[in-house]
């Protein structure tokens, strides 16, 4: 008995097994290529991310630096508004303790010794001159 006789051909069946296998490494390949310009892609946008994010910390921080200068300016302005009233309610004060004054030597009346004095000294000083 002669067995490569016997046996059956299967030359038909590696050349499927083959043409399976660089079909599927083909598959896997272009995959492979697909993925790899995908990663590609995704770093660029994370880089890009990346970069965005690092603007937006230096924004924050600028932002925030602004709104503490404005919160130091406007307590700045409340204290010169608070002793621009202080100045205005001393110097009303002032006014009014001149009027009360004022009001105080118009009602106040010399004694009459006080006029007759003032008279002769008048008299007095007449007589000087002439």
């Amino acid at each position: 008995m002669n067995s490569a006789e016997d046996s059956k051909v299967s030359a038909t069946d590696a050349k499927r097994v083959d043409r399976g296998v660089v079909s599927a490494c083909a598959a896997a390949a272009e995959e492979l290529a697909a993925s790899r310009e995908a990663i590609t892609q995704l770093e660029k946008e994370n880089a890009a991310l990346a970069a965005r994010l690092a603007d937006e910390k230096k924004m924050n921080a600028i932002l925030a630096e602004l709104n503490e200068t404005r919160r130091t300016e406007s307590e700045s302005l409340r204290q010169t508004v608070a002793a621009k009233n202080e100045t205005i309610a001393a110097k009303d004060a002032a006014i009014k303790a001149q009027d009360e004054l004022i009001e105080r030597l118009k009602t106040k009346r010399s004694s009459p010794w006080k006029r007759i004095g003032d008279i002769l000294i008048g008299v007095g000083a007449a007589a000087l001159l002439r």
